[in-house]
């Protein structure tokens, strides 16, 4: 009986809990990159991109064809992978976002739609339909604390994932161009009178937004196999934790990320994975239903 008890409140308290909140940390910091990427093109813009989802599927794919098809080290790839993100950031505004981040940010929304629905059939003649499995390019150890066993993977995800966060926030913080792109995100106009090139802080956006994406398609490749809809299936997920966060707010995109996964693995260990979905976006109704800015953003009081 007591050790009935004991294993009852294990689950409950213990090992089983904290492995299953450090699974949802792994994954939740994936969720808040790319949501974070999400955000900073608000940030800048006012608008909201709903083509950032391709970047997660196209890291993805890149990953598999290099990594498996090429047989490139996992850490060339990578670094493969941020840089054609990047340049593929830089393109897509240049080539249709730039025409659009002045105007009506209803019709920016629609353009970033139809050109996600352009890009992923593009990329459905491109790749096929079929769905790719990347092996654990992580190794498949296991790291024991305490009593719970935790594959070391979700540490290397753990610590990839906030590597990116500190390199981007020494960037923002420590940089001339990266201070520039914070004044023309908060005031355009007052940035132009001062000497910032808006526009190019815009592209720069855009660049660190996909680079970001193809980060977090590199991550999850191995987690959810690879598929032309991988960017798509996470996209209303990230948006959630974005706009819990504070949309356009960016350290609460991060928070919300790691929310919004440890509340998908408590859920699926406790209740059902086939509840996962439903409570995330449940929760995500309940909180803005109370908290409209977002659980991170301070509320601006007006006087």
């Amino acid at each position: 009986m007591n050790s009935t008890r004991e294993r009852g409140g294990d689950r409950l308290f213990g090992s089983y809990f904290a492995q299953q909140t450090l699974n949802g940390l792994a994954i939740g910091v994936i969720y808040g990159l790319i949501a974070l990427g999400f955000s900073m093109v608000y940030q800048a813009i006012n608008g909201l991109n709903f083509c950032h989802a391709m970047s997660v599927t196209i890291g993805a794919m890149l990953s598999y064809m290099l990594i498996v098809q090429l047989g490139l080290p996992v850490w060339l790839s990578f670094f493969i992978i941020v840089t054609a993100l990047f340049v593929y950031g830089w393109l897509v505004n240049f080539c249709f976002f730039r025409f659009f981040t002045k105007g009506s940010k209803i019709v920016f929304m629609l353009v970033s739609i139809s050109l996600s629905g352009v890009l992923q059939q593009i990329s459905l003649i491109i790749w096929g339909p079929e769905a790719r499995a990347l092996p654990n390019i992580f190794g498949t150890g296991k790291l024991t604390i305490g009593l719970a066993v935790v594959p070391m993977s979700n540490f290397i995800l753990l610590g990839i994932s906030i590597a990116m966060l500190i390199l981007l926030m020494l960037f923002f913080n420590r940089t001339r161009f990266g201070l520039a792109m914070r004044i023309a995100a908060e005031n355009p106009v007052n940035a132009s009178l001062m000497g910032v090139n808006v526009s190019r802080t815009y592209a720069a956006t855009f660049s660190i937004s996909a680079a970001l994406g193809g980060v977090a398609g590199f991550l999850v490749a191995p987690l959810y196999g690879v598929t032309i809809s991988l960017g798509q299936n996470l996209a209303l997920k990230v948006f959630v934790a974005a706009v819990v966060g504070g949309v356009g707010y960016l350290p609460g995109a991060v928070g919300a990320g790691l929310l919004v996964g440890v509340l998908e693995s408590l859920t699926s260990a406790y209740i059902s994975s086939g509840w996962r979905d439903v409570i995330v976006f449940a929760a995500g109704i309940l909180v803005l239903a109370f908290r409209p800015i977002g659980i991170f953003r301070k509320a601006v009081t007006k006087h």
